[in-house]
């Protein structure tokens, strides 16, 4: 876990190890609006972690959610109602699936950077409905 220099929004990255986690790492650390940032490997690993400090952004990649991302997009909006949901989808079916399952923004992976930070800030910044 990694403490930044503001009291942002505490944000979980479930991505297994690689350049895509490095590099959703490296881009968090660059928004004013995240104060931690913590990662997962794995969901299993990822709902020991939200239990403890209920994040308020979580970003899934397609690749952790082990062909069920309706189920885990579900089951992340279940746990963590406060959270604002990213997914990152492989193609065009998991995104749909993904946007009907519930999440907050479902992005297709080789999207610009520009545009997940513009839609982190946009879901930091909207007023949530509990």
């Amino acid at each position: 876990m990694e403490a930044m220099p503001n009291n942002g929004a505490y944000t979980l990255i479930v991505a297994r190890p690689g350049s895509l986690r490095d590099g959703l790492q490296a881009l968090m650390t660059a928004i004013p609006q995240i104060g931690i940032i913590d990662e997962a490997n794995d969901i299993p690993s990822a709902w020991r972690t939200a239990f403890e400090h209920r994040p308020t952004l979580v970003v899934l990649d397609s690749d952790t959610a082990d062909g069920e991302i309706w189920l885990t997009v579900r089951r992340a909006k279940a746990l963590w109602p406060q959270a604002e949901c990213i997914f990152l989808a492989n193609d065009v079916q998991q995104h749909q699936a993904a946007e009907a399952a519930g999440a907050d923004a479902a992005l297709l992976k080789g999207f610009p950077a520009a545009r997940l930070v513009a839609t982190i800030v946009r879901l930091l910044h909207q007023p949530r409905v509990q």
